[in-house]
Parts: C-alpha cells; structure tokens; sequence
C-alpha cells in the first residue's frame, strides 16, 4: 500500500468517526427531546402504562415490513454500509427513537447505530473506492459512535468489533475522533456531563483492602448479570412462539413493561442518571432491597428486548449491577459505597455482555479512575458468572 493510500485511509477513518460521533449526540439528543416531550404530559402512575402501550404500538408499527435486527446484527450491518438496506435503517432508527424516547429499559446503542449506518452508507457510495475502503468507512463509523456515547475511545472500539477487518489504529482514531465529534456536538446540544456517573468520592487506601471489600457486591453483581442471561433468551423464545406476530409483539412487551413501571417508575429508561435517585429509594426501604431492584431491572431489560424494544443492554446493567453491588452494605455496612457500586457494575457488564474487557474500558471512563482495582475484580466475577450460564443473546 502506498503513502497516499494510506493517508487517505487515515483521514477516511478520521472524518467518518467525527462525523459518526457528532452524529451520535444529535441523534441521543432528539432521543432526550421525545422522552421529555411525552413524559412531561403527566406523572401519574396510570400515565406509565399508557405510554408503555402507546410506544409499542408504535414501534410494531415501523416492524410490519418484518422484525429488526438485533444490536449485535446491527453493528455486523454497519460495517459492510454498501449492502445496508436504507429503508429499514430508517424504520429500525425510528422504533429505537420511539424505544428510548418512550421510556423503555434499553441503552441507545441501536438508534445510533441505525442512523450512522445510514450516513457511512452514503458516503461508502461516494468516496468507497473498494470493499477494503468500505468496510474501512463502515467500522470507522460504528467505533466513532459508540466511543462518543460511551464517552471510551478504547472500549468503544473493543465494543464495536474484537475481529475488526480494518486495521485496529484506523478504528482507534476513529474512536477518537467520534469522542471529540460527541463532545463538541454535546457543548451545544446538552446541559451538563453526560459520561460520568456521581458516585461517592472515594480515595483508596492503597493496601488492597478495597479488593477485598469488592469480592462481596462482585459476587452479587455478577449475579444480575448471569440472571439476564437466563431470563432474555427464555423471554424472547416465549414472545416467538406464543406471539409471533411482529405488530404485537411490542405491544405486549409494552404492556407487561408498563405494569412493572407502574409498581417500580425507577425501571424505566436506560439507568445511567437514575443511580443516585436508587440510593435515594434504598435510604427509605433498606439497602437489602436493591438487589431486588437489581433483578427487576433485569427482568425490565431482558422484556422490552425479547419484544422488539429496540436498544442496548451495557447502561440498564450498570443500573443494575450498581444496585446488587450497593445491597451489599447491608451486610458490610463499613464498606465504601463507590467501592460496592463499582463492582457491581463491573461484574453484571462483563456477565451480560459477555466482553469484560470492553466492560471496563468503558467503565473506566464513567466512573473515579481510582475504581479500576474494585471494576476488574467485578469483571473477574462476572466473566467467570457468565461461563456458567448461556452464551449471551446478541443484544
């Protein structure tokens, strides 16, 4: 390969991601203006049903030309863009916009995803000179967008593809590049940060005391996540077979999601900027109760996925691995907080997802630097958790 093909690579890569991640903000940011539009109506508990009902209604909609692909089909449809069906990445942009927007358990990984497949699409036409350059332009745009979202160059690369065909420095500069496109993008766009988590301060003591005290809520962490290995491929195999229909099917996830909501309003949405109202609700009824919480937020997530809802599943298990890591203070009540969360967290991601290290890379980068040691004694747990449980359902 010659010098100009390979500077012409690097600033393919380099373009495609900053306009992947400014694209990314735009798109998480209509996502927000739906969900505050619908959810401003009313907070009465009746309202949630409705709106969970309403929403699935919706999405099925946009599923009467056949079901949508799952986030894992997503990302393997993105990267070859010249053979992405455009109108589908259209409907599949506008269930995942209803799915955030209507308050479903889900990240928003796959509205994302949907329209910078869209746009790398058009530009693998114009500027794709081979399939090489294509699938440059198509794994470029995935890592831009999900390391602007998960605000993680590293791990949103790692998340994106660990068998990338493109050479793995195009894609990190990509991943960059989509970082400083989400950034500026979100200067404009957002008030306040949208990465980190407002977690306790903590400064560890330096002994390896606070490896120790993370064993406890890693245990319990990776608990939640194999859970969800269970209950998403029991769920999505029953929905198939009872109701095969794919105008109903979010419908009926809608329902049952709406009731749960109705019982527990914290399950709805993603989990990112609900951890400090989930200490709040614990201060009333015990922090015991949280890995309850936990496991419903589980059980929210694995039925709006298995239903057609479309979304991510890395930010509702770190909802839910920070809440069974937090109900181990009820049985170690001198534990640091941000200790207990952290590996939690840690240990329901790497279960879940199956992909500890692109867990933590990303974790790393939500959460006080200072809980790397805490985050990798959960990934630990949960991917030795997760060996014992079924392979992860693409999600």
């Amino acid at each position: 390969m010659s010098n100009r093909q390979v500077i012409r690579l690097v600033l393919l890569a380099a373009g495609v991601g900053l306009l992947a991640g400014i694209s990314a903000a735009l798109t998480l940011w209509l996502m927000q203006q739906v969900s505050h539009a619908v959810w401003s109506i009313s907070d009465a508990i009746w309202y949630i049903p409705l709106v969970t009902v309403a929403g699935g209604a919706l999405i099925g909609l946009t599923r009467l030309h056949g079901p949508s692909p799952d986030l894992d089909q997503q990302i393997a449809e993105a990267q070859d863009p010249v053979h992405l069906h455009r109108r589908k990445a259209l409907f599949i942009a506008l269930a995942a916009i209803v799915a955030v927007g209507f308050g479903g358990a889900i990240g928003p990984e796959a509205g994302l995803l949907a329209v910078v497949a869209e746009m790398t699409a058009a530009i693998a036409i114009v500027l794709g000179r081979s399939h090489a350059d294509q699938r440059v332009i198509g794994e470029a745009g995935v890592s831009g967008a999900l390391s602007g979202l998960f605000g993680s160059p590293l791990g949103g690369a790692a998340y994106a593809d660990d068998k990338p065909q493109a050479p793995r420095a195009l894609l990190l500069l990509a991943a960059l590049c989509g970082l400083l496109g989400f950034l500026l993008a979100g200067r404009l766009l957002f008030d306040g940060g949208l990465h980190r988590l407002a977690l306790p301060a903590y400064a560890p003591a330096g002994d390896g005391t606070d490896l120790m005290m993370a064993i406890v809520p890693a245990i319990l962490g990776a608990a939640v996540g194999m859970a969800f290995l269970f209950l998403h491929p029991m769920l999505k195999q029953a929905i198939e077979t009872r109701a095969p229909w794919p105008f109903w099917q979010p419908v009926i996830g809608g329902a049952v999601f709406g009731l749960l909501a109705m019982a527990f309003p914290i399950l709805r949405f993603s989990g990112h900027h609900e951890i400090e109202p989930m200490l709040a609700w614990a201060g009333g009824v015990g922090m015991a109760a949280l890995l309850l919480l936990g496991l419903l937020k589980v059980l929210a997530l694995s039925i709006c996925l298995s239903t057609g809802w479309l979304g991510g599943a890395m930010f509702p298990l770190i909802f839910a691995g920070a809440a069974a890591g937090a109900a181990a203070l009820a049985v170690i009540p001198g534990m640091e907080v941000s200790v207990a969360i952290a590996a939690g967290m840690g240990a329901a991601t790497a279960a879940g997802l199956g992909r500890p290290i692109a867990a933590v890379l990303i974790m790393l980068f939500i959460v006080d630097p200072a809980l790397f040691g805490p985050l990798c004694v959960g990934a630990l747990f949960g991917y030795a958790g997760g060996m014992l449980a079924p392979k992860p359902v693409a999600h």
